[in-house]
């Protein structure tokens, strides 16, 4: 029986991981690039310029040529900037005035850089090891149901498995984390993880109770706990926090994602229930040779 499940969640996860992948680069790739993109145009350091003006006192920001408005201790510029502004008195000296306070982009972006694969060949290769080795836990999870659950399953049924995964572990959670792409604003990476996995969980356990209990009570029991994740909300971005994605490009890679990850779960459940029990079947046909024998 383990030799099965083995072979079967394998088999139909590497071939649906495989599918996902293909997806993946056909249509949810693209969006990504993009996105980095302007991500990359966010977090690029702009030169920071210094000038001193008539009345002796001096400031930096960043870019080439900002307009500006002095008056005293008022000052705009006309898009983002890094600058250093004094605090104007009348009474005090100039050292007294200009009070510096610094922010060096270029140290903050060398400070954050974090290792990626190069684009290309080995950025698809890497997506696809990361796509087969997911699609294989999940194959896993989806045949050791099977085999609680007990019987053959037929094709359908399989479909119907592969629609519930994706209910459980991408729709549901994706109603309150969406797929995010690069340069989205995004709430605490640990409360958006255990948000997700505690969302993955009480989906499994009340979809569980819906399908496969007949009491009423539980049933209500697996709504709820099907609800409360949604109640209590997703970590979101702090008040104010806006991505540099535009919101256009964002709502394409929800609804690609999701579609990519919905034909992986059809594949990967219809996969899965002929695998099983074709291997069934031939474990049962060895089984009476050998008694016969």
């Amino acid at each position: 029986m383990l030799q099965r499940l083995l072979i079967t969640g394998l088999l139909s996860g590497t071939l649906s991981g495989v599918v996902l992948t293909i997806l993946h680069l056909s249509i949810v790739q693209p969006l990504i690039v993009r996105a980095e993109a302007y991500e990359q145009n966010l977090s690029t350091p702009s030169v920071i310029s210094n000038h001193v003006h008539n009345s002796g006192l001096s400031h930096r920001h960043a870019g080439e040529n900002i307009p500006h408005l002095h008056e005293r201790d008022f000052h705009m510029h006309s898009k983002d900037f890094a600058h250093v502004h004094p605090d104007v008195t009348e009474n005090h000296s100039l050292e007294e005035q200009i009070k510096v306070t610094k922010h060096d982009h270029h140290d903050h972006l060398e400070s954050g850089q974090v290792w990626s694969p190069q684009d290309g060949i080995e950025r698809s290769l890497y997506s696809l090891a990361a796509n087969i080795l997911t699609s294989i836990a999940f194959a896993l999870l989806v045949v050791s149901g099977f085999t609680i659950y007990g019987g053959l399953i037929t094709l359908h049924q399989g479909l119907l498995w592969g629609v519930a995964g994706f209910a459980c572990f991408s729709f549901l959670p994706g109603l309150g984390l969406p797929p995010e792409l690069p340069a989205s604003a995004a709430g605490d990476l640990l409360a958006r993880q255990m948000w997700w996995l505690g969302t993955a969980a009480a989906s499994v356990v009340g979809l569980s109770l819906l399908v496969f209990v007949v009491s009423n009570s539980w049933r209500l029991v697996g709504m709820i706990l099907m609800i409360i994740p949604h109640v209590i909300g997703a970590p979101i971005p702090e008040d104010g926090t806006v991505g540099a994605s535009p919101p256009e490009l964002a709502a394409h890679f929800v609804m690609f994602a999701l579609f990519s990850s919905a034909i992986m779960w059809s594949i990967l459940g219809v996969v899965a229930a002929y695998l099983f029990d074709k291997l069934s079947v031939e474990n049962s046909t060895s089984h009476t040779r050998v008694q016969t024998n």
